[in-house]
């Protein structure tokens, strides 16, 4: 269909899945009761296969970094371990993107991805509660907004768990 809207949601390893259940949930509802597919969504991990999320789950994903499809939001997803999780291959896989014009976002922790990437520079941003304090001492160059997300930037975020769902609602109803 035309007009169905790809989402993408890179996983990193311990990822929220409170996060990821509310990223995922609100569109697939959104499908249901407007009787046609008006999202999809494919999962990206390094390893192309799997990805773990903080409370053991396992989830199955479709590609790996370097196979990311066209799209029309790419949203890195993280959880509270985020600091050991950035990987040279995801900076070097989300800077490839952005030359590219991708849409790109963040979900729970992964803001504070998106800022060791450079890209939140100037920038209002939400991130997970827990890594305030620690997030404008690293990072005093970017806007912390103390809100559940920001939609009216060019890389939208949120701050986890259920804001994901209150940003998922705000995308679906825009």
């Amino acid at each position: 269909m035309e007009d169905t809207k790809h989402l993408v949601f890179i996983l990193v390893d311990e990822f929220s899945h409170i996060a990821f259940s509310c990223a995922v949930e609100p569109l697939r509802i959104a499908n249901l009761v407007s009787g046609r597919e008006l999202y999809k969504w494919s999962f990206i991990s390094q390893n192309g296969t799997t990805a773990t999320c903080s409370n053991g789950s396992v989830t199955q994903v479709h590609h790996n970094y370097d196979d990311i499809p066209k799209n029309d939001q790419l949203f890195v997803l993280s959880g509270t371990k985020v600091h050991d999780k950035v990987a040279p291959e995801l900076l070097s896989t989300l800077r490839r993107e952005r030359a590219t014009g991708a849409n790109i976002g963040a979900l729970c922790s992964g803001a504070y991805i998106l800022a060791k990437a450079g890209f939140l520079d100037g920038k209002q941003t939400a991130i997970h509660w827990e890594f305030h304090d620690s997030f404008m001492e690293e990072f005093p160059e970017v806007n912390l907004i103390r809100n559940v997300f920001v939609a009216d930037e060019k890389f939208i975020t949120a701050s986890g768990g259920t804001a994901t769902a209150d940003l998922m609602l705000h995308l679906i109803e825009g």
